[in-house]
């Protein structure tokens, strides 16, 4: 992003001020970062850190100034109003007589305008250096604890403790409880230049200085969710309730008859959850558009008779054998990989800032985060649609979930290695869903003998680790979609889950900062109060080189079963099967199907069944041998397609059909559900 300098003229205004302050504390926060981070700042980066140190002092100067001229230019207001007030006193006196008896509230409301008006004189006239206008007079306060004589909601405890407590931020903070009086004449002695101590909040732009507290008693301090219900628990006894009582002791009232006030309104959000079990790649730094390399020649041919070996016989016969040589090919094709940018950009009012700044870090924490989250979703399936798909029909290896999928992952990191001719233990990747743990205990959970059913994550781990294999366990694949775990429809597990292997270091990944920036105003966006929140764009590309990955697709059966070859039948749910059918005898056109949000190319109107099921599985939230196809073609009969995989038995989403058919008369297309899924 554009390095931060100050204008040539800096504002008079505080807001702007204010603004360009902000914009060199984020500037200053960017470079102190790559500190903490241990990295090493540029030239150009040690030079900009000289600039935003040194215009944050300058900004500060000219801040402190004009705040110092707002609080003048008010204390003038102050004073000449006071002078006003002055004025009048002097005119006809008010010959009336009030009753002696007039009720204390009336008193303090007299009072309090009174303390007014004093300090607004006292204060206005010590920040112009002039002797005020008239001492204020506080004889109508009382001093110490009750002179309120208000009632006072409060909690449980002795009535002693009930009463006002002044602030350390305070002028001569009294000790105990206090009075009006006591508080008025701390506010009068405020002068210009005066700095609190104690804490100060800051709440959007502003600070807010504390001045005194109310003591309401004893109140139930909770820390944990336990405390709270418990404490909620007490408070709302029926015991307690059955009859509104006055305790003169304790002076608390041990049941209302009900709250007339409105409820407090909260500004603040639920906590936004971390970003977890992402997917962890090597990165490389592509400096130009992309990166190619070459393509292996294919060297199959060549190892089949390569050598030459010939006996001493054969060697030494007239004519001498030939001994032929292979020759280096020269590979003339190319693996290419061109970058993509990813990133996201957020605009605010300007106003929202300052009115709901809760609504803003929530909003950044949640983008920021389900960013994190994307970026693993994206890269897995890109890795997914270069890999080789391969998929279990049966359990062939294994008759119950945990067998299937150890056995299986097995063979095939055995396959990866021979194919390619590494050794045995060479380290075999593969990333699947985090639930994965959870599906092998839930299978261990119903085996007879042992108590084996507290089963840790670690322990499951370290069961691919012995077969060499490496895991990584994702939360943004295979998850909350329809029949799967993070669904809360979900009532059981899937009938497969699919793993992706390959040898270490088979996929890198590329994500290089492009653009980066924090809060812009530029005057397109002010001239509609709005402003650039934040703006981000990576150069984005990932890629796989020199090796085979696949894409394994395990049936699992929760049963339990173990020991020798035995016959298992799970209870698994009817597959849905769902009728593809043109009616109008079109002669032309198109269908396009619609599946779980996803849409399909476009279809002729007279496809075979295996092109539909070929448009189908061209979708990202379809593999292979989830859809199969059948009957057909269209125009002539339906085409039935039957839901396996990570859909069997599942609550499956209806396809729906988008007609742009052809002659005939009235030509249109429809999907039927034929047979429930799960029935």
């Amino acid at each position: 992003m554009d390095p931060f300098e100050l204008p040539d003229e800096l504002p008079a205004g505080v807001e702007d001020l204010t603004a360009l302050r902000t914009a060199a504390a984020e500037a200053f926060t960017r470079l102190r970062g790559k500190v903490d981070a241990g990295e090493t700042l540029s030239d150009e980066e040690l030079e900009q850190l000289r600039i935003v140190v040194a215009a944050g002092k300058t900004l500060d100067a000219a801040l402190a100034a004009a705040s110092d001229a707002a609080e003048a230019r008010n204390a003038e207001i102050a004073e000449l109003v006071a002078e006003g007030d002055g004025a009048d006193e002097d005119g006809d006196e008010d010959d009336s007589d009030e009753d002696a008896d007039d009720s204390d509230a009336d008193e303090v409301v007299e009072e309090a305008e009174a303390i007014v008006e004093d300090a607004a004189s006292v204060t206005a006239a010590g920040a112009k250096g002039k002797a005020p206008a008239r001492k204020p007079s506080f004889q109508g306060l009382q001093k110490g604890k009750h002179a309120s004589k208000a009632h006072i909601p409060r909690g449980t405890g002795a009535l002693d403790e009930v009463g006002f407590r002044m602030k350390e931020s305070m002028v001569n903070p009294a000790k105990g409880l206090v009075g009006f009086k006591e508080i008025a004449e701390s506010l009068a002695a405020v002068k210009k230049g005066h700095r609190p101590t104690g804490n100060i909040s800051n709440a959007g732009a502003y600070n807010s200085l504390p001045l005194f507290g109310l003591e309401r008693g004893q109140m139930t301090e909770v820390k944990t969710p336990e405390e709270l219900v418990a404490a909620i628990t007490a408070a709302t006894d029926l015991t307690n309730l059955i009859e509104p009582k006055f305790d003169p002791k304790t002076g608390s009232l041990t049941a209302a008859g009900g709250w007339c006030a409105p409820s407090e309104q909260l500004y603040d959000f639920c906590a936004v959850p971390l970003a977890t079990d992402l997917l962890v790649l090597p990165e490389i730094t592509i400096r130009r558009g992309g990166v190619r390399w070459p393509i292996e020649p294919d060297l199959s041919s060549i190892f089949e008779n390569f050598e030459f070996f010939f006996t001493e016989p054969e060697l030494e016969a007239t004519p001498a054998p030939v001994k032929t040589c292979v020759e280096i090919p020269c590979p003339d094709e190319f693996e290419e990989i061109r970058l993509n940018a990813v990133g996201y950009c957020i605009e605010a009012g300007i106003l929202q800032t300052q009115a709901w700044p809760e609504l803003i870090q929530w909003f950044m924490e949640s983008i920021t985060q389900e960013h994190f989250r994307a970026l693993s979703r994206r890269s897995i399936l890109d890795m997914v649609s270069g890999s080789t798909p391969i998929s279990l029909t049966s359990a062939a290896l294994g008759v119950s979930a945990s067998s299937s999928i150890l056995n299986t992952l097995e063979l095939m990191a055995i396959n990866l290695r021979l194919n390619k001719g590494y050794a045995r233990g060479y380290p075999i990747e593969i990333v699947a869903p985090n639930w994965v743990h959870a599906l092998i205990r839930a299978d261990f959970a119903q085996q007879e003998g042992l108590d084996i059913k507290s089963i840790t994550d670690a322990q499951v781990e370290s069961w691919f680790t012995q077969r060499g294999i490496r895991s990584q366990f994702v939360a943004d694949w295979q998850t909350r979609e329809a029949g799967m775990p993070g669904n809360l429809g979900t009532t059981q597990w899937p009938g497969s889950v699919s793993v992706l292997m390959y040898p270490a270091g088979t996929w890198f990944r590329n994500l290089t900062p492009v653009i980066e920036f924090g809060v812009q105003y530029p005057r397109e966006l002010l001239q509609i109060n709005r402003y650039s929140r934040f703006f981000t764009e990576d150069a984005y590309a990932v890629a796989k080189r020199c090796d085979e990955s696949l894409v394994v697709t395990i049936p699992t059966c929760v049963n339990g079963g173990y020991g020798g070859p035995i016959t298992v039948t799970c209870n698994t749910p009817a597959d849905e099967v769902q009728s593809l059918a043109t009616s109008g005898s079109p002669t032309g056109g198109t269908v396009s199907l619609t599946f779980n949000g996803q849409t399909t190319a476009p279809i002729a109107y007279n496809a075979a069944a295996a092109a539909v099921q070929s448009a189908l599985e061209a979708l990202s939230n379809v593999e292979a041998g989830e859809i199969t196809a059948a009957g057909g073609a269209l125009g002539t009969a339906p085409v039935t397609l039957t839901f396996s995989g990570r859909y069997a038995g599942a609550n499956v989403p209806k396809i729906t059909v988008t007609s742009a058919l052809t002659g005939g008369t009235d030509p249109t297309a429809e999907i039927t559900v034929t047979t429930e899924g799960g029935s």
